[in-house]
């Protein structure tokens, strides 16, 4: 067994334990075996599969980075194998997590480090006098593609992020009145329509009414408005620019999923969209939807708390029962 296998299965381990789950615990989570984990657990099955890792991150709540690398020791260089080939220059914990994520870019290099993989890229791999180790080209062509793919996504993801929120604000404002003008629904319903619109046509009237609107009635709130607009405005324009930029690379900014055989009965929600509907909708914490001794420690996962409905542990409240 090597010593990446051993060290994946003894931060499962750990983890589990952190959880206060039992083997069999964790292999209900994750939907895999009681023999499975535990063969991973001690090292004697020396692989796991990327399914495998997503469901026991998942499980687990732990970035699947945690499982695969020490994090603990983010500076120290993870262990190679010893297959008696050249070794390549051993990465720290730190460099090979932001390299699997996809966030070792451009963005994050020096002079120096962009010149060196380009000689890399040109001349092929090169080894270091004395010791022998090797250095070679952190990408390809398509791994730059990749690269600029990620980081486009992830400058839309936190622009969207951006705008969700300070559209979440500027309803809220205008519905309490903050810029000294309350509008009736017709109207408050009227203004959201057209901002929700920016992101993709400039929409200029109802924004322009409502600032004229403000000057009218609270000409002194009227400098707000007309930031609060800008700042609307603004971040529109960067996400229609992300979204093109990400379709020039060959990418889709589209949310919904490929057509494949796989039945989606709900869509995919992003971060935005859920800070969104928890700050508009009332959502029902579990623990008030059952009776029985719910422990939030243990009961942290809608399938354990599934689990202990199937055996007697906790009950759905009658009113919930269909």
């Amino acid at each position: 067994m090597t010593q990446i296998s051993m060290g994946i299965g003894r931060r499962i381990g750990t983890f589990r334990r952190r959880e206060g789950l039992s083997a069999q615990d964790l292999a209900e989570d994750s939907g895999m075996s009681r023999s499975v984990i535990a063969n991973i657990e001690t090292g004697r099955r020396e692989d796991i599969t990327v399914s495998e890792l997503m469901a026991l991150s998942k499980a687990l709540r732990v970035p699947p980075v945690a499982i695969l690398f020490d994090v603990t020791r983010p500076l120290a260089p993870v262990p190679a194998s010893s297959d008696g080939e050249p070794e390549i220059m051993p990465m720290r914990t730190i460099d090979l997590v932001d390299w699997f994520a996809g966030i070792d870019g451009p963005a994050e290099w020096s002079y120096d480090r962009a010149a060196m993989e380009e000689e890399l890229a040109v001349n092929g791999p090169a080894v270091m006098p004395v010791t022998g180790l090797v250095l070679e080209a952190t990408y390809s062509d398509s791994g730059w593609d990749a690269i600029r793919l990620l980081t486009v996504g992830r400058q839309l993801r936190t622009a969207r992020e951006t705008h969700a929120e300070l559209i979440r604000d500027f309803a809220f404002d205008v519905k309490t009145g903050s810029f000294g003008w309350e509008p009736d629904p017709d109207e408050h319903r009227h203004l959201m329509d057209a901002v929700s619109d920016l992101v993709d046509i400039e929409v200029a009237i109802p924004l322009e009414e409502f600032v004229n609107k403000v000057k009218e009635i609270a000409p002194g709130k009227a400098s707000d408005a007309e930031t609060a607009v800008r700042r609307l405005r603004s971040s529109a324009q960067d996400l229609r620019r992300f979204k093109g930029l990400l379709k020039s690379l060959g990418g889709d900014a589209g949310e919904s999923p490929l057509k494949t055989d796989d039945e989606h009965s709900f869509p995919s929600f992003g971060r935005e969209q859920i800070l969104t509907l928890w700050t508009r909708m009332k959502f029902q914490f579990m623990r008030d939807l059952v009776d029985g001794d719910f422990n939030p420690k243990k009961h942290r996962t809608y399938d354990q708390i599934q689990r202990a409905i199937k055996t007697g542990k906790l009950r759905r409240k009658p009113e919930q029962s269909q």
